[in-house]
């Protein structure tokens, strides 16, 4: 029997109304669905209390307090804690990450040991017993670099490298150090901080206060509070920076020059005004009498009758404040910083209200470990460029804690050869970075809302500080240990007893030297510091500083940028979405030139090229933006990272393979800018 259209038709359509009619098909796909929803990798909502702690943030370049909110103990997310004098309310890109970060698929989920190309799991037994077995055989022969320039943390880990024989512990490069070694260099001792809050007229020359520099939140805030006072804000700098487009003023210079203008500026004052009592006036008013109006315009670009025009806005202000610092919020010359601090003594705004003020240094409470100050005025970049140059024996062991030299210092090559050939390197390092993937163990260190943590005054702080952290999770998510604990229990084993069982009785006996209740500090009470040590301060002191390049030079200008991520976290995948494109494209970092600087190159935007510096080549597209002065190519940092998680791999360049170093006086290294060269890709 035949079958024609008009019959089949309606045999489908009889058996698509038929299929629909039994309960069967239903049924099927309801316990399909029911099935589905239970599979067992499929997130499950958490039920619970709420509860809201106080912990810290020292993903960025500061340190300041957070509150994290927990349901049924887990954290969910992290906000700005308006009770903390550093964030009051606020939060940085990488602190609202910070709660991500806790299951990042780049951590460091249980210690790791070098085998061949790849590394092997080990427990913390192996692990420790490794490591006492390196620093046994290393005897003296150690060195450590950390990143932690505010915690205990790494008090602990210098103490255990000191209490080896060796004084080779650093720091990583900060702006704080080199504004240390600046008040050092003229008698002085503390650290140095701004009363942001209290002045009536801000110059920043370089500093990009809201973008990376120092207390980034408590910039902002004070900033917007002096809004409704009329405090009048100047940016000197060679970007329109974060910070310059919303200041009152923004004057272009010559990168590098900010340390000129300084100079200029105090030549003009001491034109207009003689101060009495500071020491040293007529040995630097011959040294500031050669940067005349007319020699410090050609040399930074800043017009004669601009510079003019800020001596006499500082001069008239009540309460004026002059603060240096760069846009890579690291790499500060310390000739530029001491001839901000000059400016500011000439005024008379040393310990003043409104002022620079000299803030004391943190107990030390850990006895073998060297003193802070001492630390922070060794020059890491200088100690690695020996070591790699065969100037300075190459330690037996490396410990690497809070830190990324690998991937975070310039002339980068110069670093990684100098970490090639350290016998024995230990990364401390929470995440699959740089350093840790070219280490020969890691011991991942819990993050802060996993274990203890502190932070005594981050740079620029007005007041001294201290913050405590006490863990808010009842044990680390992973495998990991915190890396003071690690280190007082291997300096047991080598018999270093440094002092202390465990890191918890070490910061309740920092939070006893400050004469801190420490249950209090553990639950979010801040100490304040009142005492501002008197300086007596000796201007005669003061070197001149030299450009980093000349008007001719063609300059890399490096911007720090925290939603791209910090010297020590790379781009969390919260961040990914907000890099713009006028800073990555594709998998290209986008650098900015104007027009006449493009002109002369030979460029247009979108033109891929090829950035040339001392250490090597990297590849980007251009942006023309005349926010940029002629003779400088701005280059965001954070992109480039060869090792993390595919959220910040293979993304951009590293500027930091580009960026060459300068000598600088008081033994530091100046970096902030630095010669480049650029040709079509």
């Amino acid at each position: 029997m035949g079958l024609d259209r008009r019959s089949f038709i309606s045999l489908v359509a009889g058996g698509v109304v038929g299929s629909l009619a039994t309960p069967v098909v239903w049924k099927t796909l309801d316990d399909v669905s029911i099935w589905s929803q239970n599979w067992p990798w499929i997130p499950r909502l958490k039920y619970g209390e709420e509860t809201l702690l106080p912990s810290l943030c020292k993903l960025g370049t500061d340190a300041y307090g957070v509150q994290v909110k927990l349901v049924a103990g887990h954290p969910v997310a992290a906000y700005g804690n308006p009770e903390h004098p550093l964030s009051r309310g606020g939060i940085c890109p990488l602190g609202a990450a910070s709660v991500q970060l806790l299951y990042s698929p780049s951590r460091v989920r249980s210690p790791k040991k070098r085998v061949g190309n790849s590394f092997e799991d080990i427990s913390w037994e192996e692990a420790e017993a490794l490591l006492a077995e390196q620093l046994k055989s290393a005897g003296k022969d150690v060195a450590l670099v950390s990143g932690d320039d505010t915690g205990t943390a790494a008090e602990v880990l210098a103490g255990l490298v000191a209490a080896l024989g060796s004084q080779q512990a650093y720091f990583m490069p900060s702006e704080g150090a080199a504004a240390a070694a600046a008040l050092k260099l003229l008698g002085g001792d503390g650290l140095v901080g701004y009363d942001l809050e209290g002045a009536d007229y801000v110059l920043l020359l370089g500093a990009d206060a809201l973008g990376a520099w120092g207390t980034t939140l408590r910039n902002a805030k004070a900033f917007a509070d002096g809004r409704e006072r009329a405090v009048r804000v100047v940016y000197v700098g060679p970007a329109m920076t974060a910070t310059a487009a919303v200041a009152d003023a923004w004057i272009p210079c010559t990168p590098g020059t900010e340390g000129v203008v300084a100079m200029g500026l105090a030549n003009m004052i001491l034109e207009r005004r003689s101060p009495s009592k500071v020491a040293g006036l007529a040995e630097f008013r011959k040294q500031a009498a050669g940067f005349t109006p007319d020699a410090v315009a050609t040399r930074s670009g800043v017009a004669a009758e601009t510079l003019l025009g800020l001596a006499k806005e500082l001069l008239a202000a009540g309460k004026p404040l002059v603060v240096p610092g760069t846009t890579a919020a690291q790499g500060l010359a310390v000739s530029d910083a001491a001839a901000a601090l000059a400016v500011n003594v000439l005024l008379d705004r040393i310990n003043m209200p409104g002022g620079v003020m000299v803030l004391p240094w943190g107990p030390k409470v850990v006895a073998a470990a060297p003193d802070k100050k001492a630390m922070m005025g060794r020059d890491v970049v200088g100690y690695l460029a020996a070591v790699a140059a065969g100037n300075a024996p190459a330690p037996k062991v490396l410990l690497v804690h809070a830190a990324n030299p690998a991937y975070a210092l310039p002339d980068l090559k110069t670093a990684q050869t100098a970490l090639d050939k350290a016998g024995f390197v230990v990364s401390f390092s929470s995440f699959m970075d740089e350093t840790a993937a070219q280490a020969d163990l890691i011991l991942p260190d819990s993050l802060t809302y996993e274990r203890y943590d502190d932070a005594y005054t981050p740079y620029g702080s007005g007041q001294a500080n201290y913050t405590m952290a006490a863990p808010i999770l009842k044990q680390p998510l992973f495998a990991t240990k915190a890396a003071a604990d690690v280190a007082l229990g291997v300096a047991s084993k080598l018999g270093a007893d440094l002092g202390f069982a465990s890191f918890e009785d070490v910061l309740k006996a920092k939070a006893e030297a400050l004469g801190l209740d420490f249950e209090a500090a553990a639950t979010g009470s801040v100490w304040l510091g009142t005492e501002f040590a008197v300086q007596q301060l000796d201007l005669a002191k003061v070197q001149a500083p030299a450009s980093a390049a000349t008007a001719a030079d063609l300059t890399l200008v490096p911007v720090a940028n925290l939603k791209i991520g910090s010297p020590k976290v790379a781009t969390p995948p919260f961040g990914t979405n907000a890099i713009s494109p006028r800073e990555l494209q594709g998998k290209d970092m986008v650098v900015a030139m104007n027009a006449a600087t493009a002109s002369k190159l030979g460029v247009r935007a979108g033109d891929a090229v090829t950035l040339s510096g001392a250490g090597g080549e990297c590849r980007a597209r251009v942006r023309i933006f005349e926010g940029v002065v002629d003779g400088a190519v701005m280059a965001p940092l954070g992109l480039g990272h060869t090792a993390w998680d595919a959220f910040s791999r293979g993304k951009g360049a590293n500027v930091f393979q580009i960026l060459g170093t300068q000598a600088d006086v008081a033994g530091f290294t100046r970096f902030a800018t630095a010669p480049v060269g650029v040709r079509k890709a």
